[in-house]
């Protein structure tokens, strides 16, 4: 199946949140136990497969991932975003509501329907806070992705997301998952799909990585890969 076709929403499946232990996460800090127990009731776990659009019932999702990846992508499927495990989908806004979620690989979220999470945030203060402390972040690390990306050069922006993907990836695993093809590649960092693919070429060349597949990789020289990043050299002549 082409990697930009989805498939449909059905092909995911809820598992009831009853019982849940809750995963450690700063959405759901310093909740009380009975907290704890109220938030883990109305939260499911839902498992996407490839490609399908990340959703409850046809209504936004709002959760935490907990393996895989999703594709933030305009209508015109142009990949605008990656959320990794550990990274939060937020409640959408009139500003997001041309940009679609999808699944990148298998991929298990913990979460409920926007309504559904508007409903906890109002009978758990707590996580209200913590909801705001998280997108509060989140925006700030997108602030500063997209200010990197401005800022850096063709080899240095693929430098920084095989970095990015490798420590997000878990402990004592050697084969980095890239997660997009080359085209979505190129749409995430700004570039054509052309010279996303040279540059992995040449980095595989000089031995940085080494390539088991299009989009599986190893870091081979990890010291040569934070070096191309730019972000060394900046973090020197900075005043």
């Amino acid at each position: 199946m082409n990697a930009l076709t989805p498939l449909s929403q059905e092909t995911a499946v809820p598992c009831s949140g009853n019982g849940f232990v809750l995963p450690e996460h700063p959405l759901f800090s310093c909740l009380s136990i009975a907290e704890q127990a109220m938030v883990a009731a109305g939260l499911s776990s839902y498992r996407f497969a490839d490609h399908a659009f990340v959703c409850d019932q046809g209504a936004p999702l709002v959760g935490v991932l907990r393996s895989g990846a999703v594709a933030r992508t305009l209508q015109h499927r142009c990949t605008v975003g990656l959320l990794l495990a550990g990274d939060m989908l937020i409640l959408e806004g009139p500003r997001t509501a041309n940009v679609r979620s999808e699944a990148v690989g298998p991929t298990e979220i913990l979460g409920c329907s926007a309504e559904g999470f508007q409903a906890l945030l109002e009978q758990v203060p707590q996580l209200r806070l913590n909801y705001l402390e998280v997108v509060a972040a989140e925006l700030q690390a997108t602030r500063d992705w997209h200010t990197l990306l401005g800022r850096k050069t063709a080899p240095e922006r693929v430098a920084t997301l095989i970095l990015k993907l490798s420590r997000q990836t878990e402990e004592g695993t050697a084969v980095i998952d890239l997660r997009l093809t080359r085209d979505r590649l190129g749409h995430l960092l700004g570039m054509k799909m052309e010279t996303v693919s040279r540059q992995i070429r040449r980095f595989a060349k000089a031995g940085v990585i080494s390539l088991f597949s299009p989009s599986k990789i190893q870091i081979l020289d990890q010291a040569a890969l934070v070096s191309a990043t730019g972000d060394v050299w900046r973090e020197t002549v900075a005043p």
